[in-house]
Formats: structure tokens, C-alpha cells, sequence
């Protein structure tokens, strides 16, 4: 007995398709067309559905305007019964908002969250009634699972209301960690500048500058917008997008508001220019951004301008640049009226001063001439070349001295003392070593902030000449009593024991002589141990591989050589080559590459020896220890 088929109109002709020999194909195609209608008929109800239910609404808020504000209500009653999504929902919530029935408001978003508790978009207006309410915590809670969406905004405003307005957080508590998605989201919500520029403090607290150059924003349409990114950039070493920034500033800064002029100057944003010039090495480029600051100050003032608080400490800096560019590239004359202009403006500012005092030494020393030269001197001639030296600008050395002079009778300035006496001893060569190291003693005992502590630089000033003369006891002594007071030592504790456990107090300087004393004494240990403080550690790093931005290269090389003391070869050499990349000049990768040559050529590495002492006679072709080597191997190679 054949199974008997229950499927709407189709049956007859699924039964018949054998006997009736249908194709297939229009079997199929009759099968499509009838759920075609189903679907249709479903479609056609649903919109007939959301039809009648908009309808509703209408007519509720036609009932609303005649103010017939009970039947609206009762019909309002009626339509809740009828939503069929979020925005339906929503739209019978602020029809009952609006009348003042806030408890079925609520009621109305509190039910439909029980069914779709996540929900967004009924989250986000939920939070809103309760921030409005005055129910600040249940609105943090209510907004949670908004985090990181299109209406995290919410959520921001609501942990950020609670926190400010209930708890009564301190300026400080923001720069938590947890506030970062916090400000992002108040950000993508808002589209204020602020609050990214306050994610990214976060971050620039922290030192993490990838994180705060991943937020940037795409654009800046205020100058002081844009100049703080180009900060930002400018710390995480990004020195082309740091002037990018900065010339998106100078660009914005004529139309920018009123209130944007005033949180940045066209100072500020040459300073951060011109600095990123420089590191990029571009130098021309960062004298244009200058001389554009330098001459619309002039043009507008008939001279320099200098009422602004906000300016005063970056524009006598950029005065200096300008003179030192000038002078660098034989433009004496603009070199002299620049520093003359600016020690006379600012006759505090210590970089004008030093600036000054070496213009005025150099421009003071008699010329280097031939024998030649010095008979047509003799006899009232000079050559074209000579009469162009005699006509430079010349600045006096005893008003370099009289400036500095007077600025220390203002202000106790301990680099202008050490100013100073370089000035002294560069221009008075009858001094002998014991008065240099009497004027030490004497520094020492003026700027004495306490029982043998001193301000940092004298300190230092004072430890480098010492050392300078070989009074290696003298500068120990000084080093110990200077830092057992200046950090508390207990007295009948080992001294270095107290250093090793004081060393992330210290600055780095002062970890950096106590290595090197420990060092001097033959304490290899302490001596290891403060020298990896000093060139992997003191930076923040914790993998014993990066060294620290901090550190001075000759550390690196002193440990390197402590390294190939004890055997430690491989561990010497990779260090020995990671401080030729960061050394200062030719002469200190020449003396690292000679180094690395001493060691290969004690391992027996012939080839590799070679080729450093090579490289150390290509970046210095005077250095002798160097070339004897490669004599040496070459001819035991023969």
C-alpha cells in the first residue's frame, strides 16, 4: 500500500510524477515557487505586523499633541504588548518617559533585558535612565557589556560620573591603567581630542610609547592637538611623524580658536620641530623652522619678544641653535649677534652663557699661521685669507667673564661655576694641576647643601677632575662619604654591600663611579654587578640582552673588558659590538673594534682579528695599538 504524502498543493504532483513521467526539474521549480510563497506570505504578515504596530505609535502620538494624555497612555499600555525588537522597545520606553511614567519606562527596559540581557542598544538607553535618575552604580553595572563597543561612550561616562561624583577620585587615580579603555571609548563616542590625549598619557607614564603611537588619531584639526602628538611621536623615537605633527601644527596655528593659541606658541611648536630636524640630521631644516619663530618675533617687535611666560624658557634655546648653526658653518658675524642678543635678553640662561664664553675664547685665540704668514704680519701685510680672519666678529673673553660674574651674584647656578672655571683654565695656561684641584676643594665646600652632600653636579664636576689628575684615593673618598650621606648608609654595614642595595636609588651617574671604583679595587663581583645594573637594568629592562638608553657607552666597553677578564669571551664581544652601534664618534668604535681584535687574536682567530683592527684603522687611520696589531698578525700569517 503506497505511504500517502501531506504537503500542501504539491502532493498531487509528487504522487503523479512517476505515472505522468513530470521532469524533474519542473517538479523542483513548482517546489521553489511554493516556498517562495510561504516565505512571502510570512514576510508580508510580519510587515503587516510592524505596519499596524507604527501605526499605533501614531496614533498614540496624535492622542499625545490633542492632550489626551490618558487614552495615550492606555493605548501606549496596549502597543507594549506588540514590540518585536530592540528600537520598538525603545520607542514605547521614551513615549512613557516623556509623559513622566519613568517606573513603566524602566519596567519597560528592565523586561525586555531579561529576555535579551546583553542587548546594546537597550543597554546603552537603560544606563542613560539610571545616570538621569541618579543611580550611578547600577548604571556602571548596567552599561559593563558595553566595553569596547559602538556605545562604550556610556559606560565611560557612567564609571567616569561614579568615580568623580560618588568616591571623589584625585586628579592622580586617572592615570591607572584601567582608565585606558575607558578614555577610548569616551573618545570613539565623543570624537574629543581629550580623551585620546589622555589614553595616551596613560601610556607615556609607563614608558609604553608603542601602545600610545598605536591610538594616534588620523587627523588634527587643533594646533594643540596636533603639537602634542608630535611630542608623542618625538619621545617614541619617531622623529619623521614628530615633525610631520609639528608642521601640521605650524600649518593649523593662524585659523586655530582662541583657546587653542593660548595651550600652545608657534615657540613650542618650532622647538619640537627643530629638535626632530636634528635628530633626523637634517640641520637645515631645523634652522628654517627656527629662523621662521626667530624672524616673526623680530619682524613684529621691531626686536624679541619675551612677556610670555610660556615661551620664555623655549625661545632663548632657539636663539642659541640658530648661533650655534651659524657658527658651525662659518657665519661668525650672524653667530655673534645672535648670542650677543640673547645673553642680553636673558642674562641668567646658562646654555646662552656657556655659549658665549666659547665663542669668545675661540674668537679670542690668536690665529694658527705658517712661517709665511707670520713675516707678512710682521711687515703690515696679509693675504685676502688673512684680512678676512682679522675682520670676524670677535667677542671678548673678559665680557664673557664679566656676564657669567654677574650672573652668579643673581643666582647660585652650579653649571655657570663649572662655566667658568673652563673659561679660566682655557684661557689661563700658567694654572698648574694643584690649583685646578684647589678650585675643586673649593666648589666642593661653597655649594654644600649638607654634611658631604652636594648638588648633583658639582658632585660629578668634582669626581671628573679628580680623576682627570689621578687622585683616584682623593675621588674615592669623596665618592664614599658623599654617597654613605647622601643615601643613608647604615656605618657598620660593608660600604658595598649598602651600594649594591642602594643602586636603583642612585642616578645613574653615581652607579656608573661606583662601578667603576669597584672596578679600580679589584672587586670583580661588586663590580659586575653594578655595571649590569648600570647597562641593562637602569633603563627599566629585565631581559640582560637590551642596554639602557642611560648608560654611557665607555660603561659598556668597561664592562665588556670585565667580561673578557674572566673568560667570558663570547659574552665580551657581543657586547663589545652592541656598543660600537650606540658609540659617540669614530674614535670610541675604533677603540671597541681594536678591543674585539685583542680578543679574536688571543683565540687564534687570525681572520677575524684582521678584519677589526681593519675596521678601527678605517675609522681612525692614527690609531697605533691598532695598526701594531695588524702588522703583528700579518706577519705571523706569512
Amino acid at each position: 500500500m503506497k505511504k500517502k504524502f501531506v504537503c500542501f498543493g504539491v502532493r498531487d504532483f509528487c504522487l503523479r510524477r512517476n505515472s505522468a513521467h513530470l521532469p524533474n526539474a519542473f517538479c523542483f521549480f513548482l517546489l521553489i515557487v511554493n516556498f517562495y510563497f510561504v516565505v512571502c506570505a510570512a514576510s508580508c504578515r510580519m510587515s503587516a505586523s510592524r505596519s499596524s504596530f507604527t501605526g499605533m505609535l501614531d496614533d498614540i502620538d496624535a492622542l499625545s499633541e490633542q492632550g489626551q494624555d490618558k487614552d495615550a497612555l492606555s493605548e501606549l499600555k496596549k502597543a507594549e504588548k506588540y514590540v518585536y525588537d530592540s528600537w520598538s522597545r525603545i520607542g514605547i520606553y521614551r513615549r512613557y518617559f516623556e509623559m513622566g511614567e519613568t517606573a513603566l519606562a524602566e519596567k519597560t527596559l528592565v523586561r525586555g533585558l531579561k529576555r535579551n540581557p546583553k542587548n546594546p542598544e537597550m543597554s546603552a538607553v537603560y544606563a542613560q535612565f539610571l545616570m538621569r535618575s541618579g543611580r550611578g552604580a547600577e548604571a556602571v553595572k548596567a552599561a559593563e557589556c558595553l566595553r569596547g563597543t559602538r556605545f562604550g561612550s556610556v559606560y565611560s561616562e557612567a564609571y567616569l560620573r561614579e568615580l568623580a561624583f560618588e568616591k571623589g577620585a584625585n586628579a592622580s587615580e586617572y592615570f591607572d591603567k584601567r582608565f585606558f579603555s575607558v578614555f577610548c571609548d569616551a573618545y570613539a563616542g565623543s570624537n574629543d581630542a581629550y580623551w585620546l590625549r589622555d589614553a595616551a598619557l596613560i601610556c607615556l607614564k609607563d614608558g609604553d610609547y608603542d601602545t600610545a603611537y598605536s591610538i594616534k588619531p588620523t587627523d588634527c584639526f587643533e594646533p594643540e592637538d596636533a603639537f602634542f602628538w608630535s611630542l608623542v611621536m618625538f619621545d617614541s623615537r619617531r622623529f619623521g611623524e614628530a615633525a610631520a605633527y609639528a608642521e601640521k601644527a605650524r600649518s593649523l596655528y593662524p585659523t586655530s580658536s582662541i583657546r587653542s593659541r593660548h595651550r600652545v606658541s608657534p615657540v613650542e611648536i618650532a622647538a619640537v620641530l627643530s629638535d626632530s630636524h636634528i635628530a633626523l640630521s637634517e640641520p637645515e631644516e631645523a634652522e628654517r623652522a627656527r629662523r621662521s619663530v626667530i624672524a616673526e618675533m623680530e619682524r613684529n617687535t621691531g626686536g624679541m619678544n619675551i612677556a610670555d611666560e610660556n615661551v620664555s624658557s623655549l625661545l632663548p634655546s632657539l636663539f642659541v641653535d640658530s648661533a650655534l648653526y651659524a657658527e658651525a658653518n662659518g657665519n661668525d658675524d650672524e653667530a655673534s649677534r645672535l648670542l650677543t642678543d640673547t645673553v642680553n635678553a636673558w642674562p641668567d640662561y646658562a646654555p646662552a652663557l656657556i655659549a658665549y664664553a666659547d665663542f669668545a675664547r675661540r674668537t679670542s685665540m690668536p690665529p694658527s699661521e705658517d712661517l709665511q704668514e707670520l713675516t707678512l704680519r710682521d711687515n703690515g701685510l696679509a693675504t685676502l685669507k688673512m684680512e678676512a680672519y682679522d675682520r670676524r666678529a670677535k667677542i671678548p673673553v673678559s665680557d664673557a667673564e664679566y656676564r657669567i660674574d654677574r650672573s652668579l651674584e643673581r643666582i647660585n647656578n652650579p653649571v655657570l661655576y663649572i662655566a667658568r672655571l673652563h673659561l679660566k683654565y682655557e684661557t689661563d695656561f700658567s694654572l698648574t694641576p694643584d690649583e685646578k684641584i684647589s678650585d675643586v676643594w673649593n666648589e666642593l665646600e661653597r655649594s654644600s647643601v649638607g654634611a658631604n652632600v652636594y648638588p648633583d653636579v658639582i658632585f660629578e664636576f668634582a669626581l671628573n677632575r679628580l680623576l682627570a689628575y689621578r687622585r683616584y684615593d682623593d675621588a674615592f673618598r669623596l665618592f664614599r662619604k658623599s654617597i654613605a650621606a647622601k643615601y643613608g648608609f647604615d656605618a657598620s654595614r660593608d660600604f658595598w654591600e649598602s651600594c649594591a642595595s642602594s643602586v636603583r636609588d642612585m642616578t645613574i651617574r653615581e652607579a656608573e663611579y661606583a662601578a667603576w671604583f669597584a672596578a679600580y679595587g679589584r672587586l670583580a663581583d661588586t663590580a659586575i654587578r653594578l655595571y649590569e645594573y648600570c647597562v641593562y637594568e637602569s633603563g627599566g629592562g629585565t631581559d640582560g640582552k637590551t642596554i639602557s638608553s642611560l648608560v654611557s657607552t665607555p660603561s659598556c666597553m668597561n664592562l665588556a673588558m670585565i667580561y673578557e677578564s674572566l673568560a667570558s669571551n663570547v659574552q665580551a664581544l657581543d657586547l663589545y659590538a652592541a656598543s660600537s652601534v650606540r658609540a659617540a664618534d669614530a674614535m670610541q668604535r675604533a677603540e671597541i673594534q681594536y678591543r674585539m681584535a685583542l680578543i679574536y687574536s688571543a683565540q687564534g682567530k687570525t681572520r677575524e682579528a684582521l678584519r677589526s683592527a681593519g675596521y678601527a684603522l678605517a675609522l681612525v687611520p692614527t690609531h697605533a695599538r691598532a695598526k701594531l696589531l695588524r702588522d703583528r698578525l700579518t706577519e705571523q700569517n706569512r
